[in-house]
């Protein structure tokens, strides 16, 4: 079973940089990108050995921000945050959990909006629908953490600071797909409970 699970994982993992990799980059992005590694690497940031470069995670980073679907929606929600510690690892926690929050705020933000149009189109009193839809993005908390506890990492690099200390910056990305799911399922769940409320009343 574990074997299976980490099968899952590995198809996911190259089904996600085979999309990004598929775009090819203009000669003003190929310079765009080169300028921005050397304002990195100028400022001391670099990879872990046997990690991305720094081209290519800044090469994925801004495809997956640019990415499109038919619709001209973003295909991903994503969070930047850096951490500074006294170790690489305690450093990359705090980062990798910092850009999970931010993920977290960007996502009940998206679905509480969606929630309340969604219900607004049902002709509910505006008022009702910002209400109905803050009370289930509450409730959904649980189905949130778990949506953002494996986002895709497209960027993780480091920098040693003068005072001993290092700090790693960390971009993390959920699809959309996932936050769309949500909505549906938020939907459905006020739909029933208003209508529920109505018969009662």
């Amino acid at each position: 079973m574990k074997t299976i699970k980490y099968f899952a994982t590995l198809l996911m993992m190259f089904a996600f940089t085979a999309s990004l990799n598929a775009q090819v980059l203009t000669k003003d992005q190929e310079k765009a990108v080169k300028k921005e590694v050397k304002a990195m690497e100028k400022e001391g940031w670099k990879v872990k050995p046997g990690s991305l470069s720094l081209a290519d995670q800044i090469i994925r980073s801004k495809q997956a921000e640019n990415e499109l679907n038919a619709d001209d929606n973003e295909k991903w929600i994503i969070g930047l945050a850096s951490s500074v510690g006294t170790i690489f690892d305690a450093a990359r926690t705090q980062a990798f959990t910092l850009a999970q929050g931010e993920i977290a705020r960007r996502l009940k933000t998206d679905i509480t909006s969606q929630i309340e149009s969604n219900l607004g189109n049902d002709q509910l009193a505006q008022n009702g629908a910002e209400s109905v839809a803050q009370v289930i993005v509450t409730s959904m908390g649980k189905s949130i953490d778990q949506t953002i506890s494996r986002p895709r990492t497209l960027m993780e690099c480091y920098r040693d600071l003068p005072n001993g200390k290092v700090e790693v910056l960390m971009r993390l990305a959920i699809s959309t797909d996932k936050r769309d799911a949500l909505v549906k399922n938020g939907v459905e769940r006020a739909r029933s409970e208003y209508l529920r409320d109505k018969v009662e009343n």
